[in-house]
């Protein structure tokens, strides 16, 4: 490590969330329920808004360079929709739908405008329906400013789309680790799977991150830049992809709506698709989680471990155990455990030669007893705690989002507790209108 500033920089990354869940009633059933009218109107909302199904919310934290500041944002925003709820709606913890209605009558598509509609009424007729209600954690990661200005400073011929890349096929590489420590869908609910489909008749890690989960099985290549958006613009036009916005990839090259701006603009940031919502968590994501994304991006970046001209066999076979890992036994070590240990070594070692602003070292420490004890990761924790009943669990379930849903709407609002209770309503008020309020360093 010849610069530990640079390596800082690149730990210190921005991060972004997008937290999707479902508003459901008392029972556990999908709400019935329309958007909340007490916030501003789903289609012009920045931070809270309507997703794919009508029941389906999704929050949106701005970019930080704090963990800690990203859930802040998280928690704050999870208090304003919560606010707005139904006295007999909550929010569900757990990424794979409740129990559905036998004729998925209680799947109802947003409305959020016209062009959208259609589009998501194509993607629930050739995808199906129920897949349509999974929901997730999606972290968006980049490089600040201060790095990048390090790195042109270092070598103004430096290609940060190909840093990206490297990041990018990381991610792709090491997702089965990933769905391995933070997988939390043993299983489903009722009326989810049609009869025909082969299920596990045991509780897995994650069936929304196996072949069993909402995707439509295309990759781009992640070779380039260029053979990204051209594989892209291609499956489109050969009806493999509705639309861009239907590439589902494990991580996605972002800039604009338009992938075609990567090619003129580059990538500003990475977003990944991987996390199931943590249920022992109230705002769906834990710290270690986001984390352990900021510290694998930074190696990834600092590192280039990758040759990007034969990652895409790479890639596919990655995918291949990446399933295999997401449909072992919740309970069991994963057949891949000597690799994970390996590479968290990696990580271990390169967090040490560099001054982190999050604890790296104990993070690698926690990971390394998670991978040895998978009664440790979510999935794991469920089903050791109240065994493989489905019923039992999706009473506590049920159970988490009511005692949730108290919790938040009673605090002070999150990142402003030092605010009067007045001022704290206002900025309550401020964010249900859509207007952005920043939590600045010196709130506690």
């Amino acid at each position: 490590m010849k610069q530990t500033k640079a390596v800082t920089d690149f730990i210190n990354s921005t991060v972004g969330l997008e937290v999707e869940t479902h508003r459901i009633d008392g029972k556990g059933r999908l709400s019935s329920q329309s958007y909340p009218h007490g916030l501003l109107n789903e289609k012009k909302h920045h931070f809270i808004k309507n997703d794919f199904l009508e029941t389906q919310s999704e929050l949106i934290t701005p970019p930080t360079k704090t963990t800690l500041k990203g859930l802040k944002y998280l928690g704050v925003y999870h208090q304003a929709l919560r606010s707005e709820l139904k006295s007999d709606e909550y929010l569900w913890p757990y990424s794979m739908p409740p129990k559905l209605k036998s004729d998925h009558s209680d799947i109802v598509i947003a409305k959020t405008n016209k062009e959208n509609y259609q589009y998501r009424q194509k993607v629930a007729k050739i995808r199906k329906l129920a897949r349509t209600a999974e929901t997730g954690v999606h972290v968006n990661v980049g490089l600040t400013k201060k790095a990048l200005r390090y790195l042109k400073g270092q070598n103004p011929d430096v290609n940060i789309d190909e840093l990206y890349l490297q990041a990018a096929v990381g991610f792709m590489q090491y997702r089965w680790l990933l769905t391995y420590l933070f997988g939390a869908t043993p299983f489903a609910f009722e009326n989810y799977f049609a009869p025909e489909t082969k299920v596990p008749d045991y509780p897995v890690r994650s069936l929304r991150n196996s072949h069993l989960g909402f995707g439509n099985g295309f990759i781009s290549s992640y070779q380039s830049v260029q053979q990204y958006v051209d594989e892209i613009l291609q499956a489109v036009d050969n009806q493999k992809l509705i639309a861009q916005r239907e590439y589902y990839g494990t991580v996605r090259l972002k800039r604009g709506d338009d992938v075609r701006e990567l090619l003129t603009k580059g990538i500003a940031y990475i977003e990944l698709r991987i996390y199931d919502l943590d249920p022992f968590e109230p705002l769906g994501v834990s710290e270690d989680a986001v984390d352990l994304v900021r510290l694998m991006f930074a190696y990834f970046v600092f590192t280039q471990p990758f040759d990007l001209k034969n990652v895409d066999q790479q890639i596919a076979e990655a995918g291949r155990k990446n399933d295999e890992v997401a449909l072992e036994s919740a309970l069991s070590k994963s057949k891949y455990h000597d690799e994970a240990l390996k590479f968290i070594d990696q990580l271990e070692k390169f967090s040490a030669q560099a001054v982190i602003p999050f604890n790296a070292q104990h993070l690698c420490f926690k990971i390394k007893e998670m991978i040895d004890d998978p009664v440790l990761t979510p999935s794991g924790r469920l089903i050791n705690w109240l065994g493989d009943d489905q019923e039992k669990v999706f009473d506590q379930l049920l159970a988490f989002a009511k005692g949730y849903q108290d919790d938040l709407i009673h605090n002070p609002a999150i990142g402003f507790e030092s605010l009067s209770t007045n001022d704290q309503k206002e900025i309550m008020a401020t964010l249900k209108k859509g207007i952005p309020v920043r939590i600045k360093s010196w709130y506690k």
